[in-house]
């Protein structure tokens, strides 16, 4: 059917290709197929096929496994911590960059009483 290139705000140009199927008619399975007129249509973009590939064997590698594990304990505590017990539970603020600007106070503030009560607890050395 054709190709579309479409560029991003960050100036990323991908192309993607289209297609039709041409042998719709008269096929059993088209009401559960489509219910357009002019047949089946599909889109296929190379690049990013070729990224998820690749995405998908490094999270089946043995070193992707063990940092996918590793995530549990290193990221996601971190939003539990955030939504319990600093009480976050949604933005106050719309739009992108005031919901940037209001994620990154959420987090300094997160990190500092974190370090305060560190900074608190007795040292172990002597």
């Amino acid at each position: 059917m054709g190709t579309s290139k479409q560029t991003t705000e960050s100036g990323y140009t991908s192309v993607t290709r289209h297609y039709q199927c041409h042998e719709c008619e008269g096929c059993p399975f088209r009401s559960a197929c489509t219910t357009s007129k002019y047949g089946r249509t599909t889109q296929w973009n190379p690049v990013y096929h070729e990224q998820k590939q690749r995405a998908r064997e490094r999270l089946e590698s043995e070193e992707g496994q063990a940092r996918y594990r590793q995530r549990k304990t290193d990221i996601e505590s971190v939003f539990g911590q955030i939504k319990q017990n600093r009480g976050f539970r949604r933005f106050v603020l719309r739009g992108l960059q005031k919901v940037s600007i209001e994620w990154g106070l959420i987090c300094a503030a997160h990190n500092l009483l974190k370090k305060a009560a560190r900074d608190k607890q007795p040292s172990l050395v002597a």
